[in-house]
């Protein structure tokens, strides 16, 4: 699973083995779908509508491939908490509770695809990100 910017939105990427899950079906089937793409016997690659089909057959034809490819995109809260969570790994790694925005800006830059800190998905949500990081004790200078 990896995180990545497509067409100005944030989306989770569930590929391989992560497909496998019984959660992770049921969490993809509860989402906003990205894009959901398999490939055949014959290496060509087949779309699905994910809103037309159940659980039971995304299952079902995940397990059958060899090649699957899921993405979903994140709900606002999922993208601040996902921001949250790379930043707070940041800063305890440099054991710091207290940052500037430029110096966590580029930590978390130099962690994570670059494409995600210079998209405009990090400028909606950066305000908010640091709101919760003051509520977890993390003081911006």
């Amino acid at each position: 699973m990896y995180v990545r910017v497509y067409n100005d939105e944030l989306i989770r990427v569930y590929a391989g083995e992560d497909l496998y899950s019984s959660e992770v079906i049921g969490k993809i089937k509860g989402h906003d779908p990205a894009g959901f793409t398999i490939r055949d016997k014959d290496s060509k690659i087949i779309f699905y509508e994910i809103e037309k089909i159940t659980a039971k057959e995304l299952q079902l034809l995940i397990r059958k491939s060899d090649v699957a490819t899921i993405a979903i995109k994140l709900t606002q809260d999922e993208i601040v908490d996902y921001f949250y969570t790379v930043a707070k790994i940041e800063l305890i790694e440099h054991n710091r509770e207290s940052y500037r925005e430029d110096e966590l800006f580029e930590w978390m830059n130099n962690s994570i695809d670059a494409g995600i800190m210079h998209s405009s998905i990090w400028d909606e949500v950066k305000e908010e990100l640091f709101e919760m990081l003051d509520e977890h004790g993390f003081e911006q200078l």
